[in-house]
């Protein structure tokens, strides 16, 4: 009932802006006498809000674990904190395939003791000991099977999966940007969202993009929000291209060696990266798509999100409700799978059944033995199961429902944990047995 609400009032702010948009240009062309208050409101000076919704959990992958990503580091360790307090599944990868050497040192955050270990495990066993939680270093270059071996099963609200691009070379650029477009070309609208947050620097100015779509411009909600910002290659071209400069092979290290490199700009870009993960993803109020920061002028500019183009709603997806008194359509007979039908329609592996539990209902599954594919279905005929609401003592409760036979089971309720119980102190056991 709230997702038809929720389309309904987007439709009818949709329909509002088409008509106003109308009445703007027959203004242009006839002269028409509009008020003053109804043309402002076609051109809104107010920046949209950076929506993400209300995923399952957080992934977050670090690509890069140097100079601006080994002090990034330490912030999303403290962004994991507060998600285990507030109960938000929330999970850390980082992803470098260098090592600790002497000359990172001076800019990076690393100790002596450290020197000869790789990057993403030192960072993720430092952070893992100090604040109990549990990072996962990758030491190997990012590719795009990363993505897809570190993404989590199927959740009804779906998964959030933030990529922060923090690397010192067009090719490791290049491999983000081609992994992100291949997910949003396949997955864009889905349950499954991408993002990539990008940071780049020179000597002593930087930049930081963020972008989760495919389009050229602003993708906007008719509720007044921003729902798809373009990948930061889309933005700004420049960030894939080579630069014509003699010491563009030289790493950020190399580079603070000679002194083409500012010892202050990487954690400068790694101040404005918390910044931005901050208010995407806690105080949710993010209004930036790009931010530009030059330490040498001490000027720092973002370019907010002022427009776009509307984006007209989807319609829920239609879920009956049913009832105790309404019959059940016929059952169909017990589907039996095909040859055809036991081969993964993603990478041609073996399908594998069984039966687990989706929201404390056991349903059955399949799923392959060699990728991420799962698939939930009807224990009775194999058909589509979604959840729904049904009317159980004439109440409405949710409950898991097929859309071929029309079975149906409530959701079991959540129940807190019961709270630790202290064990006793022997000495105060003592003096009362006394």
């Amino acid at each position: 009932m709230n997702a038809y609400v929720n389309y309904l009032k987007q439709l009818a702010r949709y329909s509002h802006q088409k008509i106003l948009s109308k009445l703007h240009k027959l203004y242009e062309r006839y002269k028409l006498p509009l008020s003053t208050a109804t043309l402002t409101k076609l051109n809104p000076t107010k920046p949209y809000r950076l929506d993400i919704g209300h995923p399952d959990r957080i992934v977050i992958l670090l690509v890069g674990c140097g100079g601006t990503g080994s002090w990034v580091a330490h912030i999303l360790a403290q962004l994991a904190v507060w998600a285990k307090g507030a109960g938000i599944d929330l999970r850390l990868y980082f992803i470098d395939h260098d090592h600790v050497e002497e000359k990172n040192l001076v800019r990076q955050n690393f100790c002596p003791a450290e020197v000869g270990y790789p990057k993403a495990f030192s960072l993720a066993w430092r952070y893992t000991a100090a604040f109990g939680l549990t990072i996962t270093p990758v030491v190997e270059q990012f590719s795009a099977e990363l993505l897809e071996r570190y993404k989590p099963a199927y959740s009804p609200h779906g998964t959030l999966t933030l990529v922060i691009g923090a690397v010192d070379n067009v090719c490791a650029r290049r491999a983000i940007a081609e992994a992100i477009t291949a997910k949003l070309e396949q997955s864009w609208g889905g349950q499954h969202k991408y993002f990539w947050l990008d940071a780049g620097n020179e000597r002593f100015s930087g930049q930081i993009l963020i972008g989760n779509s495919l389009e050229p411009e602003p993708l906007l909600s008719p509720l007044g929000y921003c729902i798809g910002l373009p990948l930061p290659h889309l933005q700004e071209p420049g960030l894939l291209m080579e630069r014509e400069r003699s010491l563009v092979d030289l790493s950020c290290a190399d580079l603070n060696l000679l002194g083409e490199q500012s010892a202050m700009i990487n954690r400068a870009m790694a101040t404005m990266i918390g910044l931005y993960l901050y208010r995407l993803l806690q105080s949710r109020d993010l209004y930036w798509q790009s931010s530009w920061l030059n330490l040498e002028t001490g000027v720092t500019k973002s370019n907010p999100i002022s427009g776009g183009r509307v984006v007209a709603p989807k319609p829920p997806q239609r879920i009956p409700v049913t009832t105790p008194d309404q019959p059940r359509p016929v059952a169909a007979p017990p589907a039996v799978l095909d040859p055809e039908a036991t081969i993964c329609p993603h990478c041609d592996g073996n399908l594998i059944q069984g039966e687990d539990e989706w929201s404390g209902v056991l349903v059955g599954v399949r799923f392959c033995d060699s990728c991420t594919f799962r698939e939930e279905f009807c224990r009775e005929c194999g058909g589509q199961i979604v959840e729904a609401q049904s009317m159980i003592d004439n109440e409405p409760q949710p409950s898991i429902y097929c859309m071929e036979c029309g079975w149906h089971e409530p959701i079991p309720p959540r129940t807190a944990a019961a709270p630790p119980v202290a064990a006793p102190d022997p000495e105060l056991v003592n003096e009362e047995t006394r």
